[in-house]
């Protein structure tokens, strides 16, 4: 009897009768049993993108958990997203239908200290982080039919903070750093933003050093006004 080969998709097969159902392939082909149910299993992978600034100098950095690197064009500038190694896990974002001031985390891994020289040389607090969810079809191909060339970006921030450990891994014989990143959405650091300008001649001319606007300011701060003396007892 030849073999009967199956495909992916689960399918209920049900016996309402009182007999056994037998079956046998007395064919000298080879019997394919499939369904016309279409797989609609989809598989999601994230993406982060980290630009830091160094000397003025931006450098983007790319990481994702595909299984293999994947190079997708944002924006209109090709990306080469790192497969899976050093991007292990997202945290959980808050997702709303407005936009919502939340945070979240990334954690990175390195089986070497590469990870870890960038993220003590490279100045990675402060610096911009962009994330996209990406969809795959059953056969692992990103569907490209919606969001930005596949992707769909749900959060935009700074990374706020930082923490590095090391455990020792026993299948490569190392230890292996890892790096949790805490990173703060724009509407959140807009939030806490404390900004202003005090009312004297430097902190105007400091954004424009032909300012006026405060020339009479230090004539008049030292003039004590006597508001309502000498006013007549009905006014």
């Amino acid at each position: 009897m030849n073999n009967i080969n199956f495909n992916t998709t689960l399918v209920d097969w049900i016996n309402n009768s009182s007999a056994i159902v037998t079956w046998a392939n007395n064919s000298s082909v080879t019997i394919e049993w499939g369904s016309d149910v279409a797989n609609n299993n989809i598989i999601m992978a994230d993406f982060v993108r980290v630009t830091t600034v160094v000397a003025g100098v931006s450098t983007v950095y790319l990481f994702a958990t595909t299984p293999s690197a994947l190079t997708i064009t944002i924006d209109g500038v090709p990306n080469t997203f790192d497969a899976l190694g050093g991007l292990i896990k997202i945290g959980d974002a808050q997702r709303d239908i407005k936009s919502t001031a939340n945070e979240t985390t990334a954690t990175l891994v390195g089986l070497d200290t590469a990870l870890l020289g960038w993220a003590l040389g490279q100045n990675i607090k402060g610096s911009l982080i962009e994330m996209w969810h990406g969809f795959f079809d059953t056969n692992n191909n990103l569907i490209t039919a919606g969001g930005m060339n596949g992707l769909y970006k749900f959060f935009t921030g700074y990374i706020n903070s930082f923490t590095i450990s090391e455990q020792w891994m026993e299948e490569v014989r190392q230890y292996v750093g890892t790096i949790t990143i805490s990173a703060s959405s724009i509407q959140i650091i807009l939030q806490n933003r404390t900004a202003g300008r005090y009312t004297n001649n430097n902190a105007w001319q400091f954004f424009n050093a032909g300012d006026t606007s405060m020339n009479r300011v230090p004539v008049i701060q030292t003039v004590n006004y006597y508001f309502g003396k000498d006013a007549p007892p009905n006014s």
